[in-house]
């Protein structure tokens, strides 16, 4: 009988010079808006894009909004650079993916606070929530008009291009294929080591990130029982009088831990495969971006709300419903979930890498419980 044939390996070069990748063409774009934005803040003909007086975790209440209008022309101008030369054929090599992870990491130190977790909580809880209290979904389209905001999502955006470029740009480097990165040493055993891997390390990333991620609903939930940990007493007294700020309280801890539960979706099989309760989809594919794309964008939040809590606690005043330690440490602990969940993702991206349709490398996708007695 004969043994199954080799997947077959498709060379990615070409006579002409490799195009440009979309997200070559998708940061150069961010970039032109970044300028475009820069001076118009700080011609005066926009509202600033970012807070000042009064914004939770943000730099510019010390630095000013003129600042923040010549540090957005600095990182178009830089981005915009980076861009040309990744569009060039050689790609720029690994520098250019340092310098377009270097602007990632810029982008959201500079720029993305904690703001952002509140937002995507808020929304998550919407459409419950906001049959009960009175004003909240008129309060939360005000939120994404403002302009602040409208420049907190632009940043966001931003952090998450320049990522995606620095992975283009060092595949390119490497001569790897620019869908799935697998290069030209590529061989079955690898491919399979490599899984185990991502599984192992996923697996104590998701345990990290699940035991962090308790401490927020820790807070909230003793609310429904008239306690107020780290909020003093007289808190109390407001949850009594104010239904709708217990109900929000409960909900935002509540969405901590339904996104504990998905977060155990990375290391098992439903995580792959739609279970059983998912009506209409039991059994089918999960698609990749469906986990990865909002995983990240929380992972992000989160590090961004621990970043905003040591920027309040250097500028002297943390801001927060209770100056108490207990909130400090909590809010201060999502970086570590957020790193933790960031890892997860990785992994569980690496993982379930299938065999792909441009250079023909790969192996077909495989569920945790194949790989689990391996690692």
């Amino acid at each position: 009988m004969d043994s199954p044939a080799p997947p077959e390996i498709r060379t990615t070069e070409a006579a002409a010079p490799p195009r440009a990748a979309p997200v070559a063409w998708a940061v150069l774009a961010w970039s032109a808006v970044a300028l475009a934005l820069g001076l118009g803040w700080a011609a005066g003909l926009l509202p600033p894009g970012v807070p000042a007086d009064d914004g939770f975790g943000s730099l510019y209440r010390a630095w000013g909004t003129g600042a923040a209008a010549w540090i957005t022309l600095a990182l178009g101008a830089a981005g915009a650079v980076c861009a040309v030369v990744m569009m060039r054929p050689g790609r720029g090599g690994r520098a250019t993916a340092c310098a377009a992870w270097g602007l990632s990491a810029a982008v959201v130190v500079l720029f993305v606070t904690g703001s952002l977790l509140a937002f995507l909580g808020y929304s998550m809880i919407m459409p419950v929530v906001g049959w009960f209290v009175p004003g909240l979904p008129g309060m939360w389209v005000e939120q994404v008009l403002d302009p602040e905001n409208l420049g907190l999502f632009f940043f966001a955006a931003g952090a998450g291009l320049w990522a995606v470029a620095g992975l283009s740009a060092l595949r390119a480097a490497r001569g790897a294929c620019p869908d799935c990165g697998r290069d030209h040493g590529w061989t079955p055993g690898a491919e399979h080591a490599t899984r185990v891997r991502a599984l192992r390390v996923g697996r104590i990333a998701v345990a990290v990130a699940c035991l962090s991620s308790l401490a927020y609903p820790a807070l909230r939930f003793p609310w429904l029982l008239g306690l107020t940990p780290g909020m003093g007493d007289d808190f109390a007294g407001v949850l009594r009088a104010e239904p709708g700020t217990l109900l929000l309280g409960v909900g935002l801890g509540s969405a901590a831990v339904a996104g504990t539960v998905l977060t155990t979706g990375l290391v098992l099989r439903w995580g792959v495969r739609f279970p059983f309760w998912a009506v209409g989809l039991a059994g089918r594919r999960v698609p990749v971006a469906l986990a990865v794309v909002p995983a990240t964008a929380v992972a992000v939040a989160l590090v961004a709300m621990g970043r905003s809590i040591i920027v309040q606690l250097a500028l002297g005043q943390q801001g927060m419903t209770s100056s108490s330690d207990l909130h400090t440490w909590v809010f201060l602990g999502m970086a570590v979930w957020g790193a933790a969940l960031a890892v997860a993702v990785a992994a569980y991206a690496v993982r379930r890498r299938g065999a792909c349709s441009v250079c023909g490398r790969g192996l077909p996708e495989a569920e945790p419980h194949d790989l689990r007695a391996a690692a």
